[in-house]
């Protein structure tokens, strides 16, 4: 996903219409491009939608994540049987947003992720992962960090972290914001990421957007 892709150690790779692979050794065959968000709605509709060319898994663990959080293979648990992009949402202000979703055999591997991703040293490796532009994501190269914490998820949603970045620009120096809104239940794991400058996004926007995509993973 943009800022949001890359070499997690916990299996990669993504599509909306870039969907890879299909199924699951034990329970029913689940398509990850069915737990994306998608244009239409009254959560996107405002957005401009493009497709999303990026090919490589959308996954809260990208590099370095899993180092700066000191995590083994274990703890990340086997890689996922298939994986998806949604498209690319933006606005004229700058706003861009993109969603992901992976699928795995084990309803187990998603309940270890979801212990991670609420971990206290969470926010901080997933900053230090958007800085580092991992999976040829270019990231935000150059960026110093403000601050990385954990807030209240949407209803609904496993956790939701929010990271401040100071940018250069060409006129000095720019606040960029970015939000991962973590979605995982049962075999499946959707992330949204919303990168917003100048200011955060607010509550009604974050609800909004986890609102389209909580639904399809209940409909496991």
């Amino acid at each position: 996903m943009g800022a949001c892709n890359g070499g997690g150690s916990s299996g990669s790779s993504s599509g909306a219409g870039n969907s890879s692979g299909t199924g699951s050794s034990s329970g029913a065959k689940l398509n990850a491009a069915d737990y994306l968000l998608t244009g239409g709605t009254a959560a996107t509709s405002a957005y401009k939608d493009e497709p999303n060319k990026e090919t490589t898994e959308a996954t809260a663990f990208q590099d370095p994540v899993p180092k700066c959080m000191q995590l083994s293979d274990s703890d990340l648990g086997p890689a996922s049987t298939d994986h998806a992009n949604g498209d690319m949402f933006t606005a004229d202000g700058g706003t861009a947003i993109q969603s992901g979703a992976r699928v795995f055999a084990s309803a187990d591997v998603v309940t270890k992720h979801i212990a991670l991703v609420r971990r206290d040293d969470f926010p901080k490796c997933f900053a230090q992962a958007l800085m580092s532009g991992s999976g040829g994501s270019g990231g935000l190269g150059g960026a110093t960090l403000r601050s990385a914490t954990a807030a209240t998820p949407p209803p609904g949603a496993t956790a939701l972290t929010r990271a401040v970045f100071n940018v250069s620009s060409g006129s000095g120096t720019v606040e960029v914001n970015a939000d991962l809104i973590s979605i995982f239940s049962g075999r499946v794991e959707s992330v949204i990421l919303i990168v917003n400058p100048l200011q955060q996004v607010g509550t009604d926007t974050l609800n909004a957007l986890a609102e389209q995509v909580v639904p399809k993973l209940a409909k496991q």
